[in-house]
């Protein structure tokens, strides 16, 4: 089966930074420092201010305006995101039911849990997989290929219930290669029983899109386990995480520096109060709803001054597509999940159903005048019946003639063969001969013999379901759901894509957005006020 691979974790908030960021910071500090200490008189001078110490304070508080913001910025839009994903579980108290308010949170996705697992299904089925699709793949003969000796052992299983039933000491005295003969007509029944089962199932889930609750199946998978939901978001956008993440230091620096030009050209302490908590809520609310914004916008790809614009996300729609139809088949639509929604639960009982009707029909014979020569051929009697009960071929065929022909013992008394009343020979109550089988006797021995075909067929109704969930892997080989799923999602319209994972989240991303403003002000007025505005 799918191996499930472990999920990779929420970007953290500091990595290692590229070496040339590292330079930058290194250059930067230097001058700072030197400015501030051996070339400070000169600065006084370029920055008008009565002595070295007053112009490196200066320096200082100047500096620090596009360095907060940029850390901030950094800071806050990593922090939207992971309040997106995270906690997976509220968090806090206080909690008003069945919302994200109260004194915590909980991450917007885990709380979509319902939602999300919704819109998984309505993009899953039936557009990518349907039950049916799930059901025709699984081809009858490859599967008792894969457990030949299994279905081997069921036939012989189904004939030992049904001459238990019909005629236990007759089959004993059956010569060995008659048995044979026999169980190689049962062999050869099974897969073409299977074969018409599936077929059924296949035709009836066309009708009946409940007989295999696939949708149910992944609603609970992802209603239940939230996480599940979390992990896949971050694996499938880790990228784009770790790439808004980074653009927030960029999109700090840059407002930054407009920030330290406002301050630099109204220092007076009733603008500086006003102006710097209003720009850091504008800037930070606007970073917020800039960041979501370039994962998704725009939707087709642009060409602008000779480069192709794109929402980042669905630049790697090929990437994405294969990492969510690989986490969908190892840890939602598992082949064990699909065998076992097959073999049991409602679509269990029609499996049944099915399985048991298609065997009776593989085993029907239609009147005792129709089997051989009653009475005087008892031996005949017997292996046209298995003959024709277990579907080696039709009544009147030349093959069943053939295989009659050949497996017929010269003729036996029927007295000394059929007149066992264990055999059932008995109920034939014969004209003549002392019990033998006759015409007259038909009804009983139809009666007779459908207890055996029913035997025969439970037998087979109990084994095939079993048989199926046992088939775990060449189940997963026939249905190939990672590679479908991945071609599927791939060729998606780029809206249908965005759609299938923005609309998760997008009606609450007012609330990160805010979050940004919020913190922004606080921010903005600490930093006046720590200025000396």
């Amino acid at each position: 089966p799918a191996e499930a691979e472990p999920p990779k974790p929420f970007p953290p908030l500091f990595e290692r930074p590229p070496l040339c960021l590292v330079a930058f910071a290194l250059l930067l500090s230097t001058a700072v420092a030197l400015l501030c200490t051996v070339f400070r008189d000169a600065l006084a001078v370029v920055l008008r201010q009565p002595s070295g110490e007053a112009a490196a304070l200066l320096l200082l508080k100047l500096v620090s305006i596009p360095v907060v913001s940029v850390a901030f910025t950094y800071t806050h839009i990593w922090l939207a995101l992971w309040m997106t994903f995270k906690p997976v579980n509220f968090v806090g108290c206080l909690r008003i039911p069945r919302t994200n308010v109260g004194l915590g949170w909980q991450g917007i996705i885990p709380f979509k849990a319902v939602p999300f697992a919704l819109k998984a299904c309505d993009n899953l089925i039936p557009s990518l997989i349907s039950p049916q699709e799930c059901v025709g793949r699984v081809e009858a003969a490859g599967l008792v290929r894969e457990k030949a000796a299994e279905f081997d052992q069921l036939a012989a299983d189904a004939v030992d219930a049904a001459v238990a039933v019909a005629a236990p000491r007759l089959w004993g005295r059956s010569p060995r290669a008659a048995k044979q003969a026999v169980l190689e007509m049962a062999r050869v029944a099974t897969p073409q029983i299977v074969e018409a089962v599936l077929l059924d199932l296949r035709r009836e889930s066309l009708v009946d899109s409940t007989l295999f609750d696939i949708r149910g199946l992944v609603i609970d998978i992802l209603t239940n386990d939230p996480k599940l939901a979390v992990d896949t978001m971050i694996e499938m956008g880790r990228p784009e995480l770790q790439f808004i993440r980074n653009s927030g230091a960029l999109m700090g620096g840059a407002f930054g520096l407009v920030q330290l030009a406002i301050w630099a050209a109204w220092p007076q302490r009733a603008v500086a109060i006003f102006t710097m908590p209003v720009f850091g809520a504008v800037v930070s609310a606007l970073t917020n709803w800039l960041a979501l914004l370039i994962i998704f916008r725009p939707l087709h790809p642009h060409r602008f001054c000779g480069v192709t614009v794109q929402g980042i996300f669905l630049r790697r729609q090929a990437a994405v597509a294969r990492i969510y139809a690989r986490i969908i088949a190892s840890k939602v639509l598992t082949s064990e999940r699909l065998t076992h929604i097959i073999s049991r639960g409602r679509g269990g009982e029609r499996l049944r159903e099915l399985t048991r009707l298609r065997t009776m029909e593989a085993t029907e014979v239609p009147s005792g005048a129709d089997l051989g020569k009653p009475g005087t051929e008892a031996w005949s009697w017997w292996l046209v019946l298995f003959a024709r009960t277990l579907g080696l071929a039709p009544r009147g065929t030349a093959a069943a003639d053939a295989a009659v022909a050949e497996l017929t013992p010269p003729p036996t008394p029927a007295s000394s063969v059929c007149g066992d009343d264990e055999d059932g020979g008995g109920s034939g109550g014969g004209e003549s001969g002392g019990g033998g089988y006759s015409s007259s006797g038909g009804g009983a021995t139809a009666q007779l013999w459908d207890q055996a075909r029913a035997a025969a067929s439970e037998v087979v109704v109990e084994r095939i379901p079993a048989l199926l969930e046992e088939s775990v892997e060449y189940v997963e080989r026939c249905m190939d759901l990672s590679e479908t799923l991945a071609d599927r999602i791939a060729a998606l319209p780029p809206d249908v894509f965005e759609n299938m994972l923005h609309s998760c989240f997008q009606e609450d991303e007012w609330m990160l957005i805010t979050l940004g403003g919020v913190l922004g002000f606080l921010i903005g007025l600490a930093q006046a006020f720590a200025l000396g505005a």
